[in-house]
């Protein structure tokens, strides 16, 4: 047809991110994954904080510029549930979303993202916190998709969990610095989306 032009159509992604309990990790890998998603898929990424803790907004003010920018990566911090449409429906490529620890909040924001991945520890005192989540999950939801991340696990407390939820968990290796991910977080931040 004359007069129409095909443009192509550039795909959102919208990932989004929990702990099974707080101190998990679940912001370093939000934000590891986000400066990857920018920088190393040069894709115009967003990164919003959804935890309530605000850690991000304290940061932003420190070292963000005007823009809430840092490293070419756009966060989001202090916002409300009824602003998120709004951000999605933006000119951003990708979104991060930093969910925190609390499923019952989180959950509807995690179950429209593309990719969900939830972050917990399997080291003896902080098991169970991980298998009283996969308990809940697996009675409520459809998580096939999902990756399960597991941080600080030796291969037989990883080993334990899997066998005892039918889950596959994924170690997180050390990422020193979300900012600027070397070769190996790199590796392992492009098996995860």
């Amino acid at each position: 047809m004359k007069g129409f032009s095909v443009k192509k159509l550039k795909e959102k992604l919208s990932i989004g991110i929990i702990g099974v309990q707080m101190g998990c990790g679940a912001t370093h890998l939000a934000i590891a994954l986000a400066n990857y998603l920018q920088s190393g898929l040069g894709r115009r990424t967003a990164l919003l904080e959804l935890s309530g803790k605000n850690d991000l907004k304290e940061m932003m003010l420190r070292v963000g510029d005007k823009k809430q920018k840092l490293l070419g990566v756009r966060y989001y911090t202090g916002i409300c549930v009824g602003k998120i449409p709004e951000i999605m429906n933006s000119r951003f490529e990708a979104f991060v979303l930093d969910l925190g620890a609390d499923y019952t909040l989180a959950r509807e924001e995690l179950l429209r993202c593309d990719r969900k991945i939830v972050v917990g520890s399997t080291c003896p005192w902080r098991s169970s916190a991980y298998g009283h989540f996969l308990k809940n999950v697996i009675a409520t939801e459809n998580f096939e998709a999902w990756e399960f991340l597991s941080v600080f696990a030796n291969m037989q407390d990883k080993k334990n969990v899997q066998k005892r939820f039918g889950v596959h968990l994924l170690s997180v290796p050390f990422i020193e610095n979300p900012f600027y991910l070397k070769k190996e977080d790199i590796v392992f931040l492009q098996n995860i989306i």
